[in-house]
């Protein structure tokens, strides 16, 4: 499943006055000490990026998806699937993959699990070429599948295998495997169907781990892509989408959907996962994030939680919402929507040493007309006690939404703004150097368009895929073991 990766560019209407593929060179200078940050370096991989030779994909989208799409200039054929191959898009992670390069985990896909079933849920070693003509360029990819039948639930390449999934609408699998299960079934290449992987980190042994929404569930995954074992999940906390729960026995999810283990860090020595929740468990506060500590050694999650307070409410998950296969029946009669709740949530943790990591925040705000307000980097450091006891220290790094940019290279003013809904990737360079990435939701989201046009709703295009470095002047004092190489 590894190999080289072309990729074919349609770049008519994608990159919102750039170019295809824009570089925009580093600044080569760290801010002064009166500038907290500044912009170093764009690399753009336009929106419309296909892997040459991958199978269809975007049969499943709904109605309304494909008039989100073609509102974003994206029109799909009259026949087919709406794409001829895959797009690379869907960025929710980066991790260094050595010689310059980085590891870009992509989700799963469109959004939702019954939108997914026809991608294959892949990660690609990218090299973002800053300073080079050209934009990133992909050098391989590395699909996700199970050959040796560590999933013990249905798939959608294998389906006529495993445990059946709960009985809820997002649940039917489609009728026959679609394309993107290859012609070999005993290959069980994994789909946005079956799982949502949205962090990673690479083990001692060179071994992926992944942290996943639809468990929440960890992954590991041999450097071809194939499952180690089965995955693992945290006892007590399922989502809607979990595989194993007994919706008709009564058992009712603990955390929403798109609520797991958005982000994940490893500890220096790569002996500890770091697994973080994307919004509130259970009985939790709105406003309440719990990171996990898993020693890999021992496959083992340990006692030590450490609590996040957001700077607003996050999500919470709604049982009211949730019906079963028919599409009209509810799952759990009688239940209500949550109140109090927001679009706030943590998107990336990524560790500076043993105890201090970076963390992304960010508001629901982005492809709306409602202009987004918070997206920003902080330094949480769990040796330290926030205001409110209980909860981690906190601590402001780069406001996302304006960075300073006194050498121009983004092409927004001044002030370079990074106005999307999902951002999801932030990991430490240098002393003073971070890389932050979008996860641009292809042909659904627009954040970047809307941030430039009259009433946010005018002249919509779909975002690109940006990698940008950041310069602090704060010196981040990350342990060597972390940095890239």
């Amino acid at each position: 499943m590894r190999r080289s990766v072309a990729v074919t560019v349609a770049a008519a209407g994608t990159s919102l006055g750039l170019a295809a593929g824009t570089v925009l060179a580093a600044a080569g200078t760290n801010p002064g000490p009166d500038q907290q940050s500044m912009l170093a370096g764009r690399s753009v991989l336009p929106a419309l990026s296909f892997r040459d030779g991958s199978p269809p994909s975007g049969t499943f989208l709904t109605a309304d998806n494909l008039r989100t799409a073609a509102g974003n200039g994206v029109v799909p054929p009259t026949t087919g699937p709406f794409f001829a191959s895959q797009p690379i898009q869907g960025i929710s992670a980066l991790v260094p993959a050595g010689n310059g390069a980085w590891w870009a985990l992509a989700d799963n896909g469109y959004g939702t699990r019954d939108t997914s079933a026809d991608w294959q849920l892949a990660l690609y070693r990218v090299d973002p070429r800053f300073g080079v003509t050209g934009g990133p360029q992909v050098l391989s990819t590395v699909v996700l599948s199970d050959p040796g039948r560590k999933v013990p639930w249905t798939i959608v390449c294998d389906p006529g295998r495993g445990a059946a999934l709960p009985p809820l609408s997002f649940n039917v699998l489609p009728a026959s495997p679609p394309a993107a299960c290859g012609t070999d079934p005993s290959a069980r290449i994994l789909t946005g169907f079956d799982f949502d992987p949205e962090s990673i980190e690479v083990g001692a042994d060179g071994t992926f781990w992944i942290g996943e929404e639809f468990g929440p569930f960890l992954l590991h995954a041999d450097r071809q892509g194939r499952l180690l074992e089965p995955p693992i999940s945290f006892s007590g906390v399922k989502s809607p989408q979990n595989p194993t729960l007994d919706v008709v026995g009564g058992e009712r999810p603990t955390v929403a959907a798109s609520r797991g283990f958005e982000g994940m860090a490893i500890s220096p020595d790569r002996t500890r996962l770091y697994p973080m929740f994307e919004g509130a468990v259970g009985d939790d506060d709105p406003q309440d994030v719990r990171i996990l500590t898993f020693d890999i050694a021992r496959r083992q999650f340990t006692r030590d939680v450490h609590k996040i307070r957001l700077e607003m409410p996050g999500n919470k998950v709604n049982l009211a919402a949730l019906r079963l296969t028919d599409g009209v029946t509810p799952a759990y009669p009688g239940t209500v929507t949550p109140t109090g709740t927001g679009g706030e949530s943590v998107a990336e943790l990524t560790a500076l040493d043993d105890h201090r990591f970076l963390l992304l925040e960010r508001d629901g705000n982005g492809d709306g007309v409602d202009a987004p307000r918070l997206k920003k980097v902080f330094v949480v450091d769990f040796n330290r006690d926030d205001r409110s006891p209980g909860y981690v220290q906190k601590t402001a790094l780069v406001d996302l939404m304006a960075v300073p940019d006194p050498k121009r290279l983004g092409g927004d003013g001044d002030f370079f703004r990074f106005p999307f809904n999902t951002i999801e990737s932030v990991h430490v360079v240098d002393d003073h150097t971070i890389i932050v990435a979008n996860d641009n939701n292809f042909p659904l989201s627009n954040g970047r368009a809307r941030s430039r046009s009259a009433g946010r709703n005018s002249n919509l295009a779909p975002d690109d895929t940006e990698l940008i470095l950041v310069q602090v002047s704060t010196s981040l004092h990350p342990d060597p073991r972390l940095l890239p190489r």
